[in-house]
């Protein structure tokens, strides 16, 4: 996070403190906790009376048909690679576990688009599908760590924003100005703390204490944004940790500075055990992964085509970070050879380097994931409305991923700087030609499928 404010946009500091909300205060004080569902409530007290039983549970879930069909839908799903079909809430029950059940039953009440009140300004979907791709993200990570409980990170990861799910639904309008970005802040907790005096963090963790969930989802929630990989740290809470910077907050203006999140990504990552290649083949299948989850959890993220918009978005967003980062970069390589500081400017452009070929790699994965997944289908044949719209689409993705790995190998190629040649005025490196050229041999050789366009992205 960046530095702390202390004033907000349009109101002095005297206004901004008076204006704080005390949420944990009122959690403290209230019964309704996101307004609960009287089936839900019923669980979470059942499962703490001591003549519990897996069947008392089942009578409760069955009074909510809503309920009981995604229990079954989950039970069922490719996701516990059962043989044969589950068909009653006793056995789902005794297949997922109480605290899968419970916490399914909390998700399936709180992601609900009611929940999140137009007044706060942020679109349903969207936040919905950024908490799914945490939570299947983390599963995969935690497997690729060989975690003990793969169904732990995948609940830790669906239930570790419920904070902000208190806010959208409690406090809208309040939470708007951090949506909007009028509260001036280098964060998102530091937005939320000059408004509530607490942070999603804090309130999430609260909620879930409330709810009597087991600490290690307490201690997920609580920590998602803070485990960096020191030692010490809690492994289950580096797995979320790490979902959350390869999913992003998507919802908000207040984005990590891209070296800083790469940073933590590389830290976390190394804690972990994992390799680069294992974390950006986890990436690339984000998308495909959340749309599953969403398919048999019942939430609603959208369709392929509205996908596709949010997908050219990033993209879009992805090419200006890119060339800022550039343009960085080329100033502090000209400051430097201008007073002689070879030695200094190799190593900052392969530091340079290696922060763009982390994070261009990791945007060629998603991107080329999500053109796979719309390609799988089309070839099914079960999105006619989208045959018109769509080939365009993927063209223009696949045009933007040629780009991309032409970026990408000529990065290598220039690694050895002190062999390459430079503008005779600027003194910068002269990367458009070479990366034109590169694009010219890839359409020649099939290397990437490329569309017609003289310049594919620009």
């Amino acid at each position: 996070m960046g530095a702390d404010k202390d004033t907000n946009v349009g109101m002095g500091a005297s206004e901004s403190v008076m204006s704080k909300v005390p949420v944990l205060e009122q959690i403290r004080n209230s019964k309704q906790l996101l307004s609960l569902p009287q089936a839900i409530s019923e669980i979470l007290e059942e499962v703490h009376k001591e003549d519990f039983s897996a069947d008392s549970l089942a009578r409760i879930i069955l009074k909510d048909p809503s309920l009981t069909s995604r229990i079954l839908k989950l039970a069922n799903s490719s996701f516990y690679h059962r043989l044969t079909e589950i068909k009653t809430v006793n056995q789902a029950v005794s297949i997922l576990g109480v605290t899968t059940v419970k916490c399914l039953a909390l998700s399936s009440s709180i992601f609900h688009p009611d929940k999140v009140a137009a007044e706060s300004g942020v679109d349903p979907k969207t936040f919905f599908a950024g908490v799914l791709s945490v939570a299947s993200a983390a599963e995969k990570i935690a497997k690729a760590v060989e975690y003990s409980s793969s169904d732990e990170a995948f609940i830790a990861g669906l239930l570790h924003d419920i904070g902000i799910m208190y806010f959208l639904h409690h406090h809208p309008k309040e939470y708007s100005r951090i949506v909007s970005g009028e509260v001036t802040a280098g964060g998102l907790v530091e937005a939320e703390l000059q408004v509530f005096e607490a942070s999603h963090c804090e309130v999430g963790a609260h909620l879930a204490d409330e709810w009597r969930l087991p600490e290690y989802v307490v201690g997920c929630i609580r920590e998602h944004h803070n485990a960096v990989g020191r030692d010490g740290e809690d492994q289950l809470q580096r797995v979320v940790a790490l979902a959350v910077l390869l999913s992003g907050d998507n919802f908000c203006p207040y984005q990590m500075r891209l070296e800083e999140r790469l940073g933590r990504i590389k830290s976390l990552t190394s804690a972990l055990g994992l390799d680069k290649e294992r974390v950006d083949e986890i990436s690339s299948s984000m998308m495909a992964d959340t749309i599953c989850v969403a398919e048999y959890l019942g939430v609603d993220i959208g369709n392929i085509e509205e996908m596709l918009v949010t997908a050219n978005q990033e993209i879009w967003r992805s090419y200006i970070t890119i060339e800022n980062l550039f343009k960085e970069r080329q100033e502090l390589s000209r400051s430097l050879l201008k007073e002689e500081r070879a030695k200094g400017a190799v190593e900052a452009k392969n530091v340079a380097m290696a922060t763009l070929s982390h994070y261009l790699n990791n945007a060629t994965m998603v991107i080329y994931g999500r053109t796979q997944l719309i390609r799988m289908s089309l070839a099914r044949g079960d999105r006619d409305r989208l045959l018109d719209q769509i080939p365009a689409d993927l063209e223009l993705m696949d045009q933007a991923i040629a780009k991309i790995v032409a970026v990408l190998e000529e990065m290598k190629a220039i690694s050895p700087m002190d062999k390459r040649e430079f503008y005779h005025v600027s003194k910068a490196m002269n990367l458009d030609d070479r990366i034109r050229e590169r694009l010219e041999a890839m359409a020649r050789d099939g290397t990437l499928r490329i569309g017609q366009a003289e310049e594919p992205v620009t």
